[in-house]
């Protein structure tokens, strides 16, 4: 896959990381924007949250690590979004480990018995999302274990929802302009209703 060359000084900002590359693919202007969008976002939510949960990646609060929360595994091809929603969901405690491919994302599971999954559908293409999906759900029954798996896509094909259901994800969440906070609407639902399962 061809990659060009960013920025250093916004990957520093924005990922935290050395590597400066990332596929060819990626719309330097679009990506820009989704993280411009997701810094919004969790400067919104936490105006209101009991302690700041925005990553030091992003330049901004510095936060300290509370990995005593239920495991999450996030599962996305592109580095970009894994990381966009790993931040994103860092306000919620959560253990979060990521995944770029199917066979990865398996073994991942195999390991920790995931609580939750947030996974991208296409991942390249929708046949690999659905087979990633039954294979979690199927795991997740065999190993006795609640897994919560939601389905996140920016595609606008309305038929997608009732496939993803049938094939086992518990919630659908499609990118429109308020996915982070529906997104953080529904783990938060889920994750309360996780622990009063838990006093009970």
């Amino acid at each position: 896959m061809a990659l060009v060359d960013l920025d250093n000084e916004f990957l520093e900002l924005f990922f935290n990381i050395t590597n400066s590359k990332v596929p060819a693919n990626v719309e330097l202007l679009d990506l820009k924007k989704q993280l411009i969008d997701i810094v919004d976002t969790l400067k919104e939510l936490n105006k209101n949250a009991k302690k700041p949960f925005i990553s030091k990646a992003l330049g901004l609060d510095d936060v300290e690590e509370d990995l005593s929360g239920p495991a999450i595994l996030i599962v996305d091809d592109l580095g970009v979004i894994t990381y966009q929603l790993k931040v994103l969901l860092s306000k919620f405690d959560l253990d979060i480990d990521c995944s770029q491919e199917i066979y990865d994302a398996v073994n991942k599971f195999k390991k920790r018995k995931y609580q939750y999954v947030v996974m991208d559908l296409f991942i390249p293409t929708e046949r690999e999302g659905f087979i990633l999906l039954t294979e979690l759900k199927k795991l997740a029954n065999q190993y006795g274990v609640k897994t919560t798996v939601g389905v996140i896509t920016a595609s606008p094909r309305k038929e997608i929802e009732q496939q993803c259901k049938s094939h086992g994800a518990d919630f659908f969440l499609e990118k429109n302009n308020d996915w982070q906070n529906q997104l953080c609407k529904i783990m938060s639902e889920y994750i309360d209703a996780g622990k009063e399962d838990e006093d009970w």
